[in-house]
């Protein structure tokens, strides 16, 4: 076998048919990318009689194995035995506000009626759920816990259209919980005969005369490499800072292993391929073509995704005429809370103007500060409301300090933290406009002192004056090292709603061609809410699985 080309992805192969091919392989359904949604797509078209292959360039899981295993979900048993009524028109409602106009509205309808179903052919496939309820505010539920308010469900602005009704379904398990999710689906899938080939990249598309994708081409990393090979792998732990200069290098030798030593395959494909590779936020070039403030400074951030999430399932689509969409839009993430005293808190730019909601969820804080004047927010708040986050972050148990705790103590007091007497004096310390500063409290403070509700839509429990008793400035700029920022791309692949084929730029379909997850534009795609990725790459997933098996199958 010759050796593959390194990095880039190749142009495709044309041939007059598929006779004309050398396989080395030959299977229905051919599933690149085995994470949360290539997982799904694959048991789905087991289950519609295909026979499966799913390639992967790892072991491992991708980043939904990472991730906290939640999927946003209504309706479900798991609500009702906790007391709540949940039904698909209001699940539908809420998601409306979130989703905007992604896809269409009888796409997202589609999500929230199958979404029980869905959630119970997870179960049936091994995830384990349960309906222990954690009320409170929090980007992630504590050990023990297992359903909670995973978006802006109890903002005021969007309880006021909608009830708030809790609808993060977190997989049972200890810590981020993504690898309970993933490893059942995994178990599932080998026990129904699905073919899992590891530390295989796909390369290339292989079509016939007819424009209809027949099959790919791979790099195999031999057996006797695939262990330095994993070891890469192992090194990009999305939930550790200071990772960033570790992950590049891992990116970097991961490659040159593979240029050095894979050998080349082609495997066919009788019904279809589906391109189920993850997002792009560990391909450092693609992210500066869509985001260059946020790439240039990626050693600040904690990207979520593995090693895996190169972007090469986008760049293969792309290869073929593939269409893309939303491609700057991003999950950037900023925690205000957990520890919840710090909502008493309000969110600055450079000028002194407030700008969001610090209630909001955390994505929408991050791309908020990400867009404010050289991505510059700092969180005001009176000492005393600081002294209590402190005593919350060190006093809330073993799961919460090392998630929440830790993290806010470390930008207390390595991130630039402020204090002073006067809020002018605040101002001058971090290089905020001393008068918008001093502007912004006063119209705080008045709005307080007369009743009038707060223009960003805050909640009364967390509104909190700026008067006397001096004042903190915790820095959340997009550069602080210590703010712990975390990102993960939300575009992809532009695909047909019913099919999950993927488009080109003139909304003609690739025959043979499907999308799912962040490889594709999907639900969460505007913007994200904890459970909707793995819940968009479960929907995306059985419906492009579906739709392949149905090439070979049409029963």
């Amino acid at each position: 076998m010759s050796s593959a080309n390194e990095g880039a992805i190749l142009p495709p192969l044309t041939v007059a048919n598929a006779d004309e091919v050398d396989w080395d392989e030959t299977t229905d359904v051919l599933v690149v990318g085995f994470g949360g949604a290539g997982a799904c797509a694959a048991l789905q078209a087991r289950e519609s009689g295909a026979d499966v292959v799913a390639v992967d360039r790892f072991s491992g899981g991708g980043a939904t194995a990472f991730s906290g295993g939640v999927i946003y979900a209504g309706n479900t048993r798991f609500q009702r035995e906790v007391g709540y009524d949940d039904s698909a028109d209001a699940m539908y409602d809420y998601l409306a506000m979130e989703a905007g106009d992604i896809v269409r509205p009888e796409t997202l309808r589609r999500y929230c009626d199958e979404s029980e179903a869905n959630l119970e052919w997870l179960v049936g496939h091994g995830v384990p759920y349960a309906s222990d309820l954690f009320l409170e505010k929090t980007i992630y539920p504590p050990d023990g816990k297992f359903l909670y308010y995973s978006g802006n469900e109890k903002v005021p602005e969007y309880a006021a259209k909608t009830p708030p009704v809790p609808r993060g379904h977190r997989a049972v398990g200890t810590g981020m919980s993504g690898y309970a999710y993933y490893d059942a689906l995994a178990r599932s899938a080998e026990h129904l005969g699905v073919k899992l080939r590891q530390h295989e990249r796909a390369v290339r598309l292989i079509q016939d005369a007819n424009g209809r994708v027949i099959g790919i081409e791979t790099a195999r990393v031999p057996e006797e490499h695939r262990k330095a090979h994993q070891k890469e792998y192992a090194k990009v732990v999305p939930m550790l800072p200071f990772k960033a200069k570790i992950s590049e290098r891992a990116v970097v030798k991961s490659r040159e292993l593979e240029a050095r030593v894979a050998q080349v395959r082609r495997i066919r494909a009788r019904g279809g391929v589906v391109l189920s590779t993850g997002g792009f936020a560990m391909n450092l070039k693609m992210l500066h073509r869509h985001r260059p403030f946020l790439a240039e400074n990626y050693q600040s951030l904690m990207r979520l995704a593995s090693l895996g999430c190169d972007g090469s399932g986008i760049e293969l689509g792309q290869s073929l005429g593939g269409a893309t969409d939303r491609m700057d839009s991003i999950y950037a993430a900023r925690i205000i809370a957990p520890p919840n005293s710090l909502l008493h808190g309000i969110l600055v730019n450079k000028r002194g103007e407030r700008f969001i909601n610090e209630e909001a969820y955390s994505g929408f804080l991050g791309l908020a500060i990400g867009d404010q004047p050289e991505g510059k927010s700092w969180l005001v708040l009176p000492a005393r409301s600081f002294r209590a986050a402190i005593k919350e972050a060190l006093c809330s148990g073993a799961l919460f300090l090392k998630f929440y705790g830790a993290p806010a103590l470390l930008n207390f007091l390595l991130g630039g933290t402020r204090r002073a007497g006067s809020l002018g004096e605040l101002a001058r310390k971090c290089g905020i406009d001393p008068a918008g500063l001093e502007r912004s409290g006063q119209d705080l403070n008045a709005a307080i002192a007369s009743g009038n509700p707060d223009p960003f839509g805050k909640s009364e429990a967390n509104r909190v004056p700026l008067e006397k008793g001096g004042f903190i400035a915790i820095n959340f700029a997009i550069t602080n090292h210590f703010a712990f920022s975390q990102l993960f791309t939300l575009g992809g692949l532009t695909v047909d709603e019913d099919t999950g084929n993927v488009l080109t730029g003139n909304g003609l379909p690739v025959p043979g061609l499907y999308a799912a997850g962040r490889a594709a534009v999907g639900l969460c795609s505007n913007g994200y809410i904890s459970g909707m990725s793995i819940g968009d790459g479960l929907f995306s997933g059985r419906r492009a699985g579906k739709s392949a098996a149905r090439e070979v199958n049409p029963a």
